[in-house]
C-alpha cells in the first residue's frame, strides 16, 4: 500500500495589472464555474480564456481546474480592474501528454470491449493501470520535485513509461475513462500529499485509488480492489479530503 507524497500538479501565478479591461469575457459565478469554462476552452484548443469573475479564491480555482483537466500544466492568472481575468493554461511536455491521450483511446477500447455495465468498465480500466504501471519510489522520495514537469506525474508516465506516482495514476485513469465514454475527476488532498479519483454511478459518488491498489514493490499482474468503488465513509477511514468541495465539482460538471 502506497502513502507517498504527491504535490499539486498546477502552478498558479497571480499578477495584478493596474489597468485594462478584457473584451468578450464570459461571466463566472464561482471558482468551480470558472474552472468549467477554463477546461471547456482548453478542450477546444484555446490556451487563453477571458472571464469576468470578480474576486475568486485562487486556491479553489486551482483545485477545481486540477480536478477536471487530466493534463499536467501551468495556469497563469492575470487580474485586471473591474473583476476581469485572463487565464493561460499551458501543458508541460505537451507532445508526451498528447501521446498518452492517443494511447489511452486504444487501450481503453480494448479493455472495455464486450462490457456493458459502467462498474465493470471502471474495474477493467483500474486493473489495466495497476497491472501496467509500477509505483515510482525514486521520484516519490525525492525532495523538491516540481510536480507536472516530470513524466511520473503525468498519464504519460503511467501509460507509456509504466512508472508513475499518484498524480500519474489518477490522470491516466481520467484519460482512460474519457476514452471509454465515461468520466472521472482527480481528487487531491494537501494533508495526505496524495491524489486519486472520484466517479458517479447511478447518481452516487464512489472513489477509486489505483495507487493504493498497486502493491510496493510491484507484484506484476496482482491487483488489489480494496480501494475500488469506495463510498466516502469507507474511504474516510484512510483518506482525508474536502468532501463538500469535490461533491460540488461533480454536481456542476455532471449536472446532477
Amino acid at each position: 500500500m502506497k502513502r507517498w507524497k504527491c504535490i499539486g500538479a498546477l502552478l498558479l501565478c497571480l499578477s495584478l495589472c493596474a489597468c485594462g479591461l478584457l473584451p468578450q469575457a464570459e461571466t463566472a459565478s464561482s471558482p468551480i464555474d470558472a474552472a468549467l469554462k477554463i477546461t471547456a476552452a482548453a478542450e477546444r484548443g484555446e490556451e487563453r480564456i477571458r472571464l469576468r469573475a470578480g474576486e475568486l479564491d485562487e486556491d479553489a480555482l486551482f483545485r477545481a481546474v486540477e480536478s477536471m483537466w487530466p493534463y499536467a500544466c501551468t495556469m497563469k492568472l492575470t487580474v485586471y480592474q473591474g473583476g476581469f481575468l485572463e487565464i493561460h493554461l499551458e501543458q508541460y511536455t505537451e507532445a508526451q501528454q498528447e501521446q498518452a491521450a492517443v494511447l489511452a483511446e486504444r487501450m481503453a477500447q480494448d479493455a472495455v470491449a464486450g462490457l456493458t455495465e459502467d462498474a465493470d468498465k471502471l474495474r477493467a480500466l483500474h486493473d489495466l493501470i495497476v497491472r501496467g504501471c509500477a509505483y515510482d519510489l525514486e521520484t516519490a522520495e525525492q525532495s523538491g520535485v516540481t510536480d507536472g514537469e516530470d513524466a511520473p506525474f503525468t498519464a504519460y508516465g503511467a501509460l507509456v513509461d509504466g512508472k508513475a506516482v499518484c498524480a500519474g495514476y489518477a490522470r491516466a485513469f481520467v484519460l482512460l475513462c474519457r476514452a471509454a465514454g465515461m468520466d472521472a475527476i482527480y481528487v487531491a488532498d494537501e494533508e495526505m500529499n496524495h491524489g486519486w479519483n472520484a466517479v458517479r454511478l447511478d447518481g452516487e459518488t464512489y472513489f477509486i485509488d489505483c495507487t493504493f491498489d498497486d502493491p510496493v514493490p510491484d507484484q506484476g499482474q496482482y491487483v488489489s480492489h480494496e480501494y475500488f468503488l469506495r463510498t466516502a465513509d469507507e474511504l474516510a477511514q484512510t483518506h482525508t479530503w474536502n468532501r463538500e468541495f469535490y461533491e460540488r465539482i461533480m454536481d456542476a460538471k455532471w449536472n446532477d
